[in-house]
């Protein structure tokens, strides 16, 4: 029996539209063994079978290597919610891939692992910092591999993590961002993306503040989250620095590097906002992890 632990990821960062994510201390836990028979535990029954998204992906990784699909008994523990915007669908789909190896006795790197993910999860946003832990930037060139460059993430950073109770998915978020943009608003944002990773790694939040001033999808996407406006308002009259949308939201993430601050900004949100979920979070330096029991 193998255990596979992946971690949440909040993609763009605010700026980094479809570039940048960075995994979070939430996590995803599988436990894998062979079965005569497929059984899924632990998530809802209408996830109990063979379209479940991790089985599919387990399967996807299989047929990559040439080996024969088989039934597993797979249980299910997950802290990071569906269609919220923390890279759910990517924990599973890494555990899959990750699993088939085990199972098989392939060998698989990070590399690998990021290259399989990304051609079943469409894009490597979230399945490459789940894999690498950190920050990552991402992109594929033409006809390559995805090329993903990893940051560390300054350890003083803390992520206020607001997570309401209603999803948004990422087909309906699409939808409304512009598809085309003026030449200014990309030259605005590809100096923000660099100031916005060297804040990270620094722990420069004044830097972080100054970057985080999206023009690509965060002002057409937070009309798809009702609480946004008083959130970030609670949050930033509560001391974060900035705040920002995770992946295509719900959830919303402010960020400090007070652990005080952190504290009483989590007991004014659930105060003011009853119904959301809110986790204080740091950055998950490790990624996707296995082990044998």
């Amino acid at each position: 029996m193998i255990k596979i632990t992946v971690p949440a990821t909040s993609a763009n960062l605010g700026i980094g539209y479809d570039t940048l994510g960075m995994a979070v201390s939430l996590y995803s836990h599988f436990t894998f063994d062979r079965a005569d028979s497929l059984q899924i535990t632990g998530c809802p029954e209408e996830f109990q079978n063979e379209n479940n998204l991790v089985y599919v992906s387990f399967v996807d990784a299989l047929r990559e290597w040439g080996v024969e699909p088989f039934p597993v008994k797979l249980h299910i523990e997950t802290e990071v919610p569906v269609a919220r915007g923390l890279g759910s669908s990517s924990t599973c789909v890494v555990a899959g891939i990750m699993a088939a190896a085990a199972l098989t006795g392939h060998t698989v790197d990070r590399a690998e692992l990021v290259r399989i993910a990304t051609a079943v999860e469409g894009h490597p946003d979230n399945v490459a910092p789940a894999i690498l832990g950190g920050a990552v930037c991402s992109f594929t060139p033409e006809g390559d591999l995805p090329r993903c460059l990893r940051y560390e993430v300054s350890d003083r950073l803390r992520f206020i993590t607001i997570i309401p109770p209603y999803e948004v998915h990422t087909s309906e978020a699409r939808k409304v961002v512009p598809q085309e943009v003026p030449l200014s608003t990309a030259v605005w944002q590809m100096g923000r993306i660099a100031g916005m990773t060297r804040g990270l790694e620094t722990g420069d939040l004044d830097l972080v503040a100054a970057a985080n001033d999206d023009r690509l999808q965060e002002p057409y996407r937070r009309v798809l989250i009702p609480d946004y406006e008083d959130i970030r308002r609670v949050c930033l009259e509560g001391g974060a620095k900035t705040m920002w949308i995770s992946g295509s939201g719900s959830t919303l993430m402010a960020a400090t590097d007070d652990t005080i601050v952190a504290k009483f900004l989590q007991v004014r949100l659930r105060e003011n906002f009853p119904a959301c979920e809110t986790h204080i979070l740091t950055c998950d330096t490790e990624g996707a992890q296995i082990e044998y029991l």
